[in-house]
């Protein structure tokens, strides 16, 4: 098979490489590409051979090396180090891949619960059958909360998020105690949909049941209202309440402007159904 393998000018090698001739003065400059030959005129010339050694040159660049750097590399480069700087790369490009795909699940999560509030009526109370759920749960909130809101954010959001990679959809595990005819809401952990294993001392089981199921739109301050409505409601259809509630924020301060515009879940156990 005959092939022309005649030098490329400076103008044919940097078509085939997609970039400027000036790019090619500079790579010479630096001497990190540098012409395999001249002509009678001393006009630069290189071999396709060299095409690939632009495209590494290429690919270190991408992988965030400087030119300085490059060089540097090039000039000591073997098999082995080759290797090794693939494979370095590769497993930073995995950790990347793993970021991106959880940033992927917040995202969607996000999208659903913004979703769900367009098919509600936010006035509405339903009893609801809802399957097992798995939950990661934060450290109790009883000794921080009405105390010392940084430990409490500090000790729960930043620790578990960073270490377990957990997403942003959360919701708060409210205990309830009843004294004779009056119910004590009482905020105990933040629960997470953790995408790994959950540990033992760390997994909340919320069982599978009849739930009732009712929205509080507008500020923290006036939740108790909610709460009395629900209470009737089970009071007036001989339900029995559960152990625990769960409040879920379906608008927050990322979607809502004003607190009063901000949409929460209540989830309330019941022991029967009507």
């Amino acid at each position: 098979m005959d092939i022309n393998l005649k030098y490329l000018s400076t103008g044919e090698f940097a078509k085939l490489c997609n970039v400027k001739k000036h790019t090619l003065f500079h790579y010479d400059e630096i001497g990190i590409l540098k012409p395999e030959s001249y002509d009678d005129n001393g006009y630069r010339l290189y071999s396709y051979n060299q095409l690939q050694l632009f495209y590494f040159i290429s690919v270190m660049k991408e992988m965030g090396m400087s030119l300085s750097e490059i060089k540097i590399f090039l000039n000591n480069r073997t098999p082995e180090k080759v290797k090794n700087l693939f494979v370095n790369r590769i497993n930073e490009l995995s950790d990347e891949i793993n970021k991106i795909k959880v940033l992927q699940e917040v995202l969607k999560s996000r999208v659903d619960k913004i979703q769900s509030v367009f098919n509600i009526d936010i006035n509405s109370l339903q009893v609801e059958y809802q399957e097992e759920q798995r939950f990661f749960l934060s450290k109790s909130l009883k000794k921080d909360i009405n105390k010392n809101l940084y430990a409490m954010i500090k000790n729960n959001f930043n620790e578990f998020i960073h270490k377990y990679s957990i997403d942003y959809s959360l919701s708060t595990l409210i205990g309830i105690d009843k004294n004779e005819n009056k119910y004590k809401f009482i905020p105990e952990n933040f629960l997470f949909h953790s995408q790994e294993e959950i540990p033992a001392s760390r997994l909340f089981i919320k069982k599978e049941g009849y739930y009732l199921v009712g929205y509080h739109k507008g500020s923290f301050y006036t939740l108790e209202n909610t709460y009395k409505k629900m209470i009737t409601y089970i009071e007036n259809n001989n339900l029995i309440m559960g152990k625990f509630s769960y409040s879920t924020k379906l608008l927050d301060a990322l979607t809502a402007t004003t607190e009063d515009e901000q949409l929460l879940k209540i989830t309330i156990e019941l022991e029967n159904k009507l």
